[in-house]
């Protein structure tokens, strides 16, 4: 059913191109720095019990950050497809998107609840140290049992921000943290009925927050204009395999993207591991720093997907390139100034993720603000590779660019940080420059990808891939 006459295609000059970025990233960054703000919370957290607890909790978490951006890369799927539903007036393409992506994240969730309750055995086989593996097993099992609800939460926020509306997320995000940060003294504390938990009060806090979010989102969208209009509940237990099929065609790379990007810090981080407590610390606080200012690109990157994928649904092809290019712009801008941000603030921002100083505070800030150095040297190939590769998920062109960023952050990034590491006795800083190599290696490719993308379009060339 067409809910709305297609309009005449005009080109919008650069300022409105601009402007409607920066309109839908803004809301989009919050939400994005509050969603990121749960987890920093927890790191937080752990390190306000001791250096042990943050190495522990952080070793835990890193394990099951695989699964965790594997299944969001598959419901990340729901968003291009739902904008470009919107854009030609498609909506059955926009419930069934919708509904599917539902069912993924129930299904994924509990595919990836048991594989991450045993992940202790997991780590031991990786050669972490025992002792500290033996305090994330009961952590882990916390995990696994709000894994379901953190990817349906992902499908609930990606179905409203694909309507340009994203302040619905920006406001269960807020309300998440808040609940977080006052579950977890709870719950690792003991207060009234709830039982000190330790370590694990912050595993389990993380995954009823998550519930809470997206059954929330799940009553707005069903009680909401205009995302009712398409009626995102009628027949919910219907199953589109067709649909479900070009989800996972789209999906899958996409998650194997995240997981090959994030997957170059976590190997990293258990690298670093191997050369002991400290240092496995000092990583954590460094990679918490740059998962937070990833954020902002992060948010540019998705505005740039539902814009490119809007203009896409509705064969506007005046408009794909000069949307791509506005948040590319956005982004190095951004970056460069955040940059400059965490380059003049090291110390202070170590220092936030300290709590009483025990016998290895010195060593963990010693490590820790070298890293965040480099972490703040590569702010702006992190921005310019996020943008290009969510420009060409509006563009349902996902195999490709998943070949790229794998080839980037594993045989480059990684590669050369172990060689860095191990071979030319540099340690951890060695490890930790392998990033700002592999990050590089991605920005380059998948920019000239996104160019030679918006070039095929401009010249007549198929828009969408998928």
């Amino acid at each position: 059913m067409n809910r709305r006459p297609t309009a005449k295609h005009q080109i919008m000059p650069w300022s409105a191109h601009f402007r409607k970025t920066l309109t839908l990233a803004i809301p989009l960054m919050v939400g994005q720095l509050m969603s990121i703000g749960i987890n920093t919370a927890d790191i937080i957290a752990m390190g306000q019990l001791g250096t042990t607890e943050l190495a522990a909790g952080s070793l835990a978490a890193r394990y099951f950050q695989p699964f965790f951006f594997l299944g969001m890369g598959l419901m990340l799927a729901v968003g291009p497809l739902v904008a470009q539903g919107l854009g030609g007036n498609d909506d059955r393409l926009v419930r069934r998107s919708f509904r599917q992506g539902l069912f993924l994240a129930l299904a994924v969730g509990l595919l990836f609840m048991l594989p991450i309750a045993e992940g202790s055995r997991v780590l031991v086989w990786l050669g972490q140290d025992p002792a500290t593996v033996a305090q994330a097993d009961d952590f882990l099992f916390w995990l696994a049992l709000g894994i379901p609800f953190v990817f349906i939460y992902f499908v609930t926020r990606q179905y409203v921000i694909s309507h340009q509306r994203p302040i619905p997320q920006v406001v269960a995000a807020a309300l998440g943290l808040i609940a977080n940060i006052i579950a977890n003294h709870m719950l690792i504390h003991g207060i009234g009925p709830f039982p000190a938990m330790g370590l694990n009060g912050i595993a389990l806090s993380t995954s009823v927050i998550y519930l809470l979010m997206g059954v929330g989102l799940l009553i707005y969208i069903g009680r909401s204009e205009p995302y009712r209009s398409s009626a995102p509940f009628h027949r919910i237990w219907v199953m589109d395999w067709q649909v479900t099929w070009r989800m996972l065609k789209i999906g899958t790379p996409i998650g194997l993207t995240i997981v090959a990007e994030t997957g170059m810090f976590i190997a990293v981080g258990l690298m670093i591991g191997l050369f002991g407590t400290a240092p496995l610390a000092a990583s954590a606080i460094a990679s918490q720093i740059a998962a937070v200012a990833f954020m902002i690109p992060l948010a540019l990157g998705q505005a740039s997907s539902v814009r490119v994928g809007h203009f896409a649904g509705a064969n506007d092809r005046g408009n794909i390139g000069r949307a791509a290019w506005a948040a590319m712009s956005a982004a190095v801008a951004t970056t460069c100034a955040l940059s400059l941000a965490i380059a003049l603030l090291p110390a202070q921002l170590v220092a936030l993720f300290l709590g009483t100083a025990d016998a290895l505070t010195a060593d963990v800030i010693a490590l820790a603000i070298p890293l965040v150095m480099i972490t703040a040297l590569f702010q702006t190939v992190d921005g310019a590779q996020v943008v290009g590769i969510s420009v060409l998920r509006g563009l349902n062109d996902t195999k490709w660019p998943a070949i790229l960023s794998v080839g980037s952050f594993w045989g480059i990034g990684v590669a050369s940080g172990a060689l860095f590491a191990f071979h030319f006795d540099f340690g951890p800083l060695g490890l930790w420059s392998g990033l700002l190599i592999g990050l590089s290696a991605a920005a380059l490719s998948l920019g000239w990808r996104m160019h030679r993308s918006i070039q095929r379009i401009n010249s007549g060339g198929s828009i969408l891939m998928g």
